[in-house]
């Protein structure tokens, strides 16, 4: 072979070499982006921060779930009652919704819907939901306390897909967000505390253990006392610190949008972010949503 095909053959494969690069390059930087750490955020019902902290009736809690990880000493509900807060917590904005009884009408986008835009998964579990995004009450499933039926933008499809049933089986890898409701009596709204902590203690262990970051709040606390336990637990988060900021639910919402890198919605744009910084898992280069 001559000097000029060598050197024609080189600047050849260097030339093919810089494209698969680029094509590589350009498929697993996406990905990369989206492998993070799943979150997981339970909301429970109607019980303010100094009914939760300390009391005996919440042994899961206070003694194993909250020194664990980071407990948010001065974290705040926004209204009253249920329905306006879970608004707040995944529109940025109780949207004028005042009751319990507002209708399955909002189109102001929402934090499903900036998920479902990127292309992140999510999930919304809901225990003793009878269908999947199901917008009427039974039983001990009641709508108000599953935000995702009242965005009418979100697509039917998106939400019969995404809005389901508490599964018996956890799937072998969670969604990056998942949303959990547990019914009417096991958040704590219509049976005890202890009942509540009692679920939270069967079923939390599970999500941690899938590798998930999992931060338990309140929808609200009482008429006269609108503060809140709120905490965190997963991998990377720091144990057995408190954490005395003012956040509130807009904080939250604010630090799950900057976690997934989407716009900050209404109130949430100028909250102080509920700190949620963990490592990024490895990378499981997968699109399902």
């Amino acid at each position: 072979m001559d000097y000029r095909s060598s050197v024609r053959r080189i600047a050849l494969l260097a030339v093919a070499t810089a494209v698969v690069t680029a094509n590589f390059m350009a498929w697993i930087v996406p990905a990369l982006a989206r492998a993070r750490v799943p979150i997981v955020l339970i909301v429970m019902e109607n019980k303010t921060y100094q009914t939760i902290r300390g009391t005996k009736s919440a042994p899961y809690l206070n003694g194993t779930f909250i020194p664990k990880g980071t407990l948010f000493t001065n974290y705040w509900s926004i209204s009253h009652p249920s329905l306006p807060n879970y608004l707040a917590l995944t529109a940025g904005s109780t949207l004028g919704c005042q009751s319990d009884a507002c209708a399955l009408t909002f189109r102001q986008n929402n934090l499903f819907r900036q998920l479902d835009a990127k292309s992140v998964g999510w999930r919304a579990y809901e225990e003793s939901m009878p269908s999947a995004c199901d917008g009427s009450n039974a039983g001990d499933y009641v709508i108000r306390h599953n935000p995702a039926p009242y965005y009418t933008d979100l697509g039917a499809g998106s939400c019969k897909h995404r809005d389901i049933q508490y599964p018996t089986t956890l799937p072998r890898q969670l969604r990056p967000f998942t949303f959990v409701t547990p019914n009417v009596c096991n958040d704590m709204h219509s049976c005890s505390i202890s009942t509540g902590d009692a679920w939270l203690a069967t079923h939390v262990p599970a999500l941690l253990s899938k590798g998930a970051v999992v931060i338990i709040t309140f929808d609200e606390g009482s008429d006269a006392n609108p503060q809140v336990m709120t905490a965190v637990v997963g991998p990377h988060v720091r144990a057995g610190f408190k954490d005395g900021t003012r956040y509130d639910h807009y904080s939250l919402l604010a630090g799950l949008e900057r976690y997934f890198g989407v716009p900050q919605l209404k109130n949430a744009a100028t909250a102080t972010p509920l700190p949620i910084r963990v490592a990024r898992s490895t990378p499981r280069l997968s699109r399902r949503i």
